[in-house]
């Protein structure tokens, strides 16, 4: 059981990881609702602690809307400057222009989809072949009458 859950984690995480690529931002529209990252400057970790939380500097999240100084968020997600990652349920947090780096967004990435599946498919093939056509090797079976012999005197 323990198994089946440690895989299912693992390939929803591959999958995720596979499947999309963040990308700079060309432009953004307002109220296109798109999946962006931005990292933060210096300055913007530092203004940022009191709504984001201390030393972040990359966060994630929707695009709600947008004006020429800043961006407003649906939080999914905020990292610190040690990696930490950290979720977040979509409260919405203005983001001043002066706070960013560089901004990406997150796209699907249909080439990282295609290896991926292949990998897996593989992978799959693989394990069904050591289980069905005994390609893992010959397996020897005990004699059973290594005990309780008799008293040979």
């Amino acid at each position: 059981m323990l198994r089946r859950s440690a895989a299912a984690i693992v390939l929803t995480g591959a999958f995720s990881l596979a499947c999309y690529v963040y990308t700079p931002v060309e432009s953004v529209a307002p109220g296109s609702n798109i999946e962006v990252a931005l990292s933060l400057t210096d300055v913007g970790r530092v203004e940022a602690g009191h709504a984001l939380g201390p030393s972040v500097d990359r966060v994630e999240g929707r695009v709600e809307s947008m004006s020429d100084t800043a961006y407003v968020l649906r939080v999914t997600s905020v990292r610190d400057i040690r990696g930490v990652v950290t979720k977040w349920s979509g409260e919405a947090v203005t983001v001043p222009m002066s706070w960013v780096g560089n901004a990406y967004q997150r796209r699907f990435s249909k080439g990282r989809t295609y290896v991926l599946a292949g990998v897996l498919a593989a992978g799959a093939a693989a394990f069904i072949a050591t289980r069905t056509l005994g390609v893992a090797g010959p397996t020897f079976q005990g004699s059973g009458g290594g005990g309780g012999g008799g008293n040979n005197q």
